[in-house]
């Protein structure tokens, strides 16, 4: 299947595109709002300016794609692979990125308010000035994250969670959970 395909049969009102490959396809600025590409191989592909409100990307091969200014509002990305992928200027309010590999990954202003990141590896990820008002961190590795300028307010994270040495998640609003 490629990009123009699955515009069409999206169009024509399918929503079910499970297990597709759509290696480095283009599908910028397209409305694909409550799509489910689950386990779907979209590696390289580029979803710039892409409306994916409500899709489902769970255990989805997303490496190295280019989702910026995508809306991911409530999407789930749960078990997804999106190392060295490209989130910038992100919305992913309230999307699940439970257990998600996000290392490496470019997260400059992501709005993750409200997100599901319990056991994310965040890794490397570039989190400059992310904002991850009250998202749930626990069990999350966020070793060798850049968090310059990232708002945490409110965020939950728990004895499992790991930062790199010296950082102080009280300091910067975040709260404890057991």
């Amino acid at each position: 299947m490629n990009s123009t395909e699955l515009l069409e049969r999206y169009a024509a009102g399918e929503r079910n595109f499970k297990s597709v490959d759509l290696t480095g396809a283009k599908l910028e600025r397209a409305y694909l709002r409550g799509v489910d590409l689950q386990s779907a191989n979209l590696r390289e592909t580029h979803f710039y300016n892409t409306d994916l409100i409500d899709a489902n990307l769970s255990q989805t091969n997303l490496l190295t794609a280019s989702l910026y200014k995508a809306d991911l509002t409530n999407a789930n990305l749960e078990g997804t692979n999106l190392y060295n992928a490209d989130l910038r200027e992100a919305k992913l309010h309230r999307a699940n990125l439970r257990q998600a590999d996000l290392r490496r990954s470019n997260l400059f202003q992501a709005e993750l308010n409200e997100a599901d990141l319990r056991a994310v590896i965040l890794c490397d990820a570039d989190l400059y000035r992310a904002r991850l008002q009250n998202v749930d961190l626990r069990g999350a590795d966020l070793r060798g994250a850049d968090l310059f300028g990232a708002n945490l307010k409110g965020a939950y994270y728990n004895e499992s969670t790991q930062f790199d040495p010296g950082f102080d998640p009280v300091n910067i609003g975040m709260q404890i959970l057991s």
